[in-house]
């Protein structure tokens, strides 16, 4: 499984909670457009947001990048950020299914 990490410093928590669900809704709709596998969008306290995206398979990701790569871009639009990331091969997720439980 590939993954797509990106990691975003917000000057505060109140920021970072403004732009959580532009990162969503952009991002949620890529679901299935692109064939997503997984999508996981953290926030901590400190202001910042963890997203994680993942595909299964390489054209997925390749798709992602063109037709939802810019989220960013259009983000610095209209928030306040920094932004780090990368593109990696998830070697351990875990994930209980609730039924499971």
């Amino acid at each position: 499984m590939l993954s797509k990490t990106y990691h975003l410093k917000f000057p505060s928590l109140d920021a970072a909670q403004i732009a959580a669900p532009f990162v969503i809704e952009a991002l949620g709709n890529a679901i299935p457009s692109c064939n997503l596998s997984g999508l996981n969008v953290l926030i901590s306290k400190e202001g910042d947001v963890s997203i994680n995206v993942f595909f299964p398979s390489v054209n997925d990701l390749k798709t992602f990048e063109k037709k939802h790569g810019g989220f960013l871009d259009t983000m610095k639009k209209t928030f306040l950020f920094k932004s780090t990331g990368f593109d990696g091969v998830c070697i351990f997720n875990f994930d209980r299914n609730e039924d499971a439980a």
